[in-house]
Formats: C-alpha cells, structure tokens, sequence
C-alpha cells in the first residue's frame, strides 16, 4: 500500500452524523491502534474487550457528554472504511449474527471472540514507515480535537513515538479547513488582551505570556475563524474550556460562567476553577464581539462535561 493511497482511505472515514453532533469514535479506535503499533506490539489483533474497555474511557473522557456510549459500534463500522479487520467477522454474519441496523452486539462479539485490527497492507505500511504513523496519528487529532488536548489524548492512547507535525512533508497535509492567521490577534484584541475568565494580563517586556485565542465551536468541527466564534483565555481556561470543565450560559450581553458538576480536586486551583461558577464573562470592547448562541450552544452540547454546578 502506498502513502497516498493510506492517507486517502485516512481522509475518507465515514463517521456518524446527525445535525453537528460530534462522533469521535472511529478516530479514537485508529489511534488505539496506532498507539499499540508505535509500542512495537506485533500482533495485527487485539480482542474485543480490550478495544472495549480502552475506547469506553476515551469516549468518557474525550467524547460528547452522553449518558451512555456505544465502542462496540465503531469496532464493527470501521470495516467499511477499508481501515480495520475482525477475523472472526465472516463467522459472525454466516451465523447470522448481524442485527437488521447492520451492527454486532457485544455479546456476539465475546461469544465468537472477536478480535480487531489493522488490515495487514495497512500494518505493513505503518511499521515500516514510523513516519507515515506519526503523520497519521497527526492527522486525526487534527481534524477532530482542538491542539490543547493532543498530547492529552496521544498519552491516553499510549503513542510513544513523537509526533513530527512540524515536519509533515507538504504533499501529505491532511485536507482540512486553513486557519485564518488573524484570529488570534482579533479575538485577543477584542478582549483587550487579557483572559475573559480571569482577567490574567502578564507581560514580559511587551509580549503578553499565556494568553491564547480559544474556539468556542472547535475549528475542527466546523468552528469559523470569527470572533464571535472566540474567546481570549489564559492558558488554564482555555484548557479548562476544551476539555468541558467550563462553558457559558445566559443570553449574549449576560453571559455567565458554569463549571461543571464532574469536577474534583482538593487544592487552591481547584477551588479558583470552581469559584467563578456564576460569574459574568468580561465582555469584548464592542457587543458585535460577544459569542454568538450558537456557538455557545454547541459547546454547551458537545463539550460541557454533565451539567453545572451551582453557584
């Protein structure tokens, strides 16, 4: 299998959609797997209960807020995209196994003891181009989850080779949205360069440190480059915001902070975080910079982890 051919097949995963709802599931479940290929596990196939297991917490943890989740579906699914194998799987359909939504239960999974994998051309190719693996990996963080948390998620998933991002050869950049330049100047302009939370304004000599221009609705799901669409954030709060800790609710003039209610902690940081539950965004120079609802909205949704807390 060459690259291109790879990357083609990487770019076209088909995911699940409903209205802008995110479903995280297939790219987690790859980086599951190239994580055990980076560690130099040698075995294409891993059994079902371990894919189970490790994409239940990544979902948990990296996933929209749900009160249930559903990692045996992806473990199925990926097949169509030319990108997964389950030896067991012609087994499972000749038994008939398959339900009338084309999916395959946990139980049928354990009773055939399923495994899933790598396809050997794609194996193949990927241990034996430790680049075209980091280029990968690269990729789907890139085109489903905000920068903040990629080494999060490159940890949670055990990849242990670096990721050369920054030497991605320019024929192999993935196919996503550019990012206006001017964004991050705007956002932190229009908040007179300082944090919307906590007002943190730090400089050194004249360079602002630890300011960042935060996407309210991810850029990699379809978040413009706009400020209505931004926040001006210190470097705590714009984690805080990806990782769904805080968001805002109100109405766009009277926004106020919410922390969430899946928080925990004992030190003072902790009880900073929690202390601005309630409090009113610090607003941009001119209303036309306030965020948009929508946006709002759709953090509110996909991101905010459970509900608030109270005030």
């Amino acid at each position: 299998m060459t690259r291109q051919r790879f990357l083609e097949l990487l770019d076209g995963i088909t995911t699940w959609k409903r209205g802008d709802r995110r479903a995280p599931h297939k790219p987690l479940l790859l980086l599951l797997a190239l994580g055990r290929l980076s560690r130099g596990e040698t075995d294409r196939f891993a059994p079902y209960d371990w894919y189970h297991d490790a994409l239940l917490r990544l979902l948990a943890a990296y996933g929209p807020w749900r009160a249930s989740y559903k990692p045996y579906m992806p473990f199925w699914r990926l097949q169509r995209d030319d990108l997964w194998e389950i030896p067991e799987a012609e087994a499972i359909r000749d038994a008939g196994r398959v339900n009338r939504g084309g999916d395959v239960t946990p139980r049928t999974f354990r009773d055939f003891g399923a495994r899933g994998g790598l396809p050997s051309p794609v194996f193949e190719r990927l241990a034996s181009d430790p680049e075209l693996l980091e280029i990968a990996a690269t990729r789907i963080l890139a085109g489903h989850f905000p920068e903040g948390l990629h080494d999060e998620i490159r940890d949670a998933v055990r990849l242990e080779s670096p990721l050369l991002a920054a030497e991605e050869p320019e024929q192999y950049t993935a196919v996503r949205m550019p990012r206006d330049p001017a964004f991050r100047r705007a956002v932190i302009t229009a908040y007179e360069r300082r944090c919307a939370v906590c007002g943190f304004d730090v400089r050194l000599d004249d360079r602002l440190l630890g300011i960042e221009a935060a996407h309210i609705r991810w850029h990699a799901y379809g978040g413009p480059d706009c400020v209505p669409n931004g926040l001006a954030l210190c470097i705590l709060h714009h984690r805080a915001l990806d990782g769904g800790a805080i968001g805002l609710r109100g109405a766009r003039g009277s926004y106020r902070l919410i922390v969430s209610s899946e928080l925990s902690g004992g030190s003072d940081a902790y009880r900073q975080l929690v202390g601005i539950s309630g409090q009113p965004l610090r607003e941009p120079q001119a209303p036309r910079f306030l965020p948009d609802p929508q946006y709002v909205g759709w953090h509110r949704k996909e991101v905010f982890r459970g509900e608030p807390r109270a005030a």
